[in-house]
């Protein structure tokens, strides 16, 4: 009976929650977001099934796409430039290797895992090319690919409320109904405010493709800005001093973890351009700046 009036209890609130509140909750990764939604319905219904393979974005070298019934995700070059996908195939194994080594206890966040690369002559054409859409800008042929899983998009509550609470009202509707929508992902910018373009009315586009989450944002909803900055710094340093690699193009975004259920920081690298191997800061440098810092102060 107790257990039950809790339950109650804890509905009533959450059917009273504002938009904010909401988004609070569900973007927290102490807490669990429901997965079921038009997107699992579509998977599981295509298992078993040989599916068209159907875009979810585009990005400055290539295009991802997903084949509905399977997990994963194929980036797919866009430009004519095979060193481009080569390379950013390298430096991911690179990165998944890296943050294999030093274990989840000193890297929270997760990174896509690669699959395979295969080049505009592989096999995987021979079965699969006809399952690619024709476009005029992307027309039909072999292309070098490679696989990795997919990023699992955020469900339809949380899309509706970053809908309602920052897409301008004369665009909510259209916003709502946008298939290309329900691939949503969050993408955490925490060293950028929104000016220009991205603020409110700023911009005649609204679009939850890779979505930019900027800092004021993340402060009005009130999330937990030191928790994702840590677990994004954790990863950065890993980047930097273990992978020893250029991660200046690195994203992170959040999907809603496939395992758990809990809201997750995914890294995703994107145009890494080469390795390097960092020089270490000598200690008397280190002392010298410290004093200076000291006495200007």
């Amino acid at each position: 009976m107790a257990a039950n009036l809790r339950l109650k209890d804890k509905l009533q609130r959450e059917a009273n929650e504002t938009p904010q509140e909401f988004m609070k909750r569900m973007l927290s990764t102490k807490s669990a977001i429901s997965t079921s939604s038009s997107f699992a319905e579509r998977q599981q219904l295509a298992v078993g099934h040989t599916t068209s393979f159907r875009e979810t974005g585009t990005g400055s070298i290539g295009k991802v796409f997903e084949q509905p019934g399977t997990p994963w995700a194929f980036k797919v070059l866009l430009i004519d430039r095979s060193d481009k996908i080569w390379n950013n195939y390298v430096m991911h194994l690179k990165i998944q290797d890296s943050f294999d080594r030093v274990g989840s206890a000193v890297v929270q966040v997760e990174i896509p895992r690669v699959a395979w690369y295969a080049s505009k002559t592989s096999e995987f054409w021979a079965s699969n090319l006809e399952l690619f859409p024709e476009t005029s800008t992307f027309p039909r042929m072999p292309r070098e690919v490679f696989c990795m899983e997919r990023i699992l998009p955020l469900p339809a509550p949380i899309r509706e409320s970053l809908i309602d609470l920052f897409c301008p009202d004369n665009k909510k509707h259209l916003a709502k109904v946008d298939r290309a929508n329900k691939d949503c992902l969050i993408r955490v910018l925490l060293g950028r405010r929104r000016y220009g373009s991205s603020r409110p009315g700023g911009s005649m586009f609204f679009s939850l493709r890779n979505y930019k989450l900027h800092v004021d944002q993340v402060e009005a909803l009130q999330l937990d800005t030191a928790e994702y900055a840590v677990g994004m710094a954790d990863a950065l340093a890993t980047i930097h001093w273990h992978t020893r690699i250029d991660g200046m193009d690195i994203e992170f975004v959040l999907e809603a973890h496939p395992m758990t259920s809990t809201p997750s920081v995914v890294c995703c690298p994107c145009r890494i351009s080469k390795s390097w191997r960092p020089e270490p800061v000598p200690l008397r440098r280190l002392h010298t700046h410290h004093r200076t810092s000291r006495s200007a102060s």
